[in-house]
């Protein structure tokens, strides 16, 4: 399974605990999702090798947008959702009352916005592909 097929699971098991009514899960799950789309496209840029295997989808978004600009709000978003990736996971205070509904809703509304970012403008051109097909 490649990347872009797990961030799509991911972003269904998400919708998935948004129906159930498990918010803080949903959130953290779509934060998840968003790296996910983020990091399948990286081979269409040049970035340093750990970010592959990082959680930093602020320096993915900006190792993206530096070749597949962008007029959304995505960094914003990212932002966002690098705290609450962490925060939803492990929350501390013990004090989950912001996760409502239409919290979570918000999150998937980022989720979506990431995914027809990478989806419409992080395309890949003939020597992307000549460059992937031709390697040894």
């Amino acid at each position: 399974m490649d990347l872009y097929e797990n961030a799509c699971q991911t972003e269904r098991a998400a919708i998935n605990l948004l129906s159930t009514g498990d918010y803080r899960h949903s959130v953290f799950i779509s934060c998840l999702a968003t790296e996910l789309y983020l990091k399948s496209k990286l081979q269409l840029v040049p970035h340093d090798a750990e970010l592959e295997t990082s959680h930093d989808a602020i320096r993915m978004l900006a190792a993206l947008t530096k070749r597949f600009p962008t007029g959304r709000k995505l960094k914003s978003m990212i932002r966002f959702c690098r705290k609450y990736y962490n925060e939803a996971r492990y929350p501390y205070a013990g004090d989950v009352s912001a996760y409502t509904k239409d919290f979570a809703q918000q999150f998937l509304e980022f989720t979506a916005t990431v995914r027809e970012y990478v989806e419409n403008d992080c395309l890949a051109t003939m020597d992307d592909l000549a460059d992937k097909y031709s390697k040894d």
